[in-house]
Order: structure tokens, then sequence, then C-alpha cells
């Protein structure tokens, strides 16, 4: 299950949902999409790419908050799982773009390690922007994953939206912070 958690994103919203379309992976895969309260034409994008994506086979679950108040990001990501169905949770940002090979290899990595969240390397654009950061969480060796503290002064080491974990991990974990201020460290 793709988890894309959604508010006001429509400037993003096409080229998220056609890198989701474009996955090389060959099994099963759903999208679930948790609209927090968008004022904006982020419902109409959605639908577009709905039946897009299940003409091409890949299912399509769509939640969303018709309240005047976004309930914030912790809760549309819980909602985003748990209306979805997958044994893998592939977490994408809704201002965020996918490889076309990030299902498949994410989905090998998991099996190798069912314990574990797998992260991926990122690509910033424009290329410049956060190039510090970009550089150290892109150069981080295996063994600094497994051995530096998870967050530090610049952020976790597997960041969020690079997040891949099957279903039962997500749960033994514990759910995102609903509060509104969301804390890295607490959602590990």
């Amino acid at each position: 299950s793709v988890i894309v958690p959604v508010h006001n994103s429509e400037c993003w919203l096409d080229e998220c949902l056609k890198s989701v379309w474009e996955q090389d992976f060959k099994g099963t895969m759903e999208l679930s999409v948790f609209n927090d309260a968008s004022k904006d034409g982020s419902a109409e994008i959605i639908e577009k790419w709905k039946i897009k994506l299940e003409d091409a086979g890949v299912p399509v679950i769509i939640g969303r908050n018709d309240s005047s108040q976004p309930r914030g990001v912790g809760f549309a990501k819980n909602q985003a799982v748990i209306q979805s169905s997958g044994t893998y949770l592939c977490f994408l940002d809704s201002d965020d773009v996918m490889m076309p090979q990030r299902v498949r290899l994410q989905h090998e990595a998991a099996i190798q390690h069912p314990n574990s969240i797998i992260g991926c390397q990122v690509r910033r654009e424009p290329l410049e922007s956060t190039e510090r950061y970009t550089r150290w969480i892109n150069n981080l060796t295996e063994e600094q994953l497994l051995t530096q503290v998870v967050f530090t002064s610049h952020g976790p080491t597997v960041i969020m939206p690079t997040w891949f974990c099957s279903r039962e991990w997500f749960f033994h974990v514990g759910k995102f912070d609903e509060g509104g201020k969301v804390s890295v460290t607490d959602d590990l």
C-alpha cells in the first residue's frame, strides 16, 4: 500500500501520483490517499488519478476529512494506513515523487529485513536546495544507519517520506502522533 496524506497539495499532486503510476513493481499494489480537509483542487486531482491507476490495475482507496479544519499529517497518515490493506506500507508525501524502482527495491529489502523500517536516498529539486542535509542523508554508511542516534542535528537517519515497512512492524512500533506537532523520536 502506497500511503499518501494530502492537504492542499494541488501544486504537486499530479507529479506525485504519476510517480505511483510509473512504478516498475510487478506485485499487487494499491494506493491509499487520505485528503485532510483540502480547500484547493486536490480532490479533483485524486479522482482523475483514481481512474487512471485503476485502469492500470492499481486499486485506489480514498478517505477524507470533510470538516473545516485539517486534523494534521499524523492523523492523515494513520487514516491512510487504517483504510489500506497491503502487507507492506510505502509512505509518500504528496509533495514528493518516487523513482520508478522505489517500491520494487524497498519491497525486496523489507522481505530480507522484516523488523526494519527501510529508507532510501533522495534527490532534491532544485538540486542545490538543502544541499548539506541531502549530502548527509545520502552518504550514510550501513553502520551509521544502525549505530547513529536516530535523531541528530541534521534530522532522522531514515527520513520519513522514504519509509517502507511491513504493516505488522508499523503497528508494533506504533502509529503516528496525532497531536499536531510531530516528534520523529516519538514516531519511532
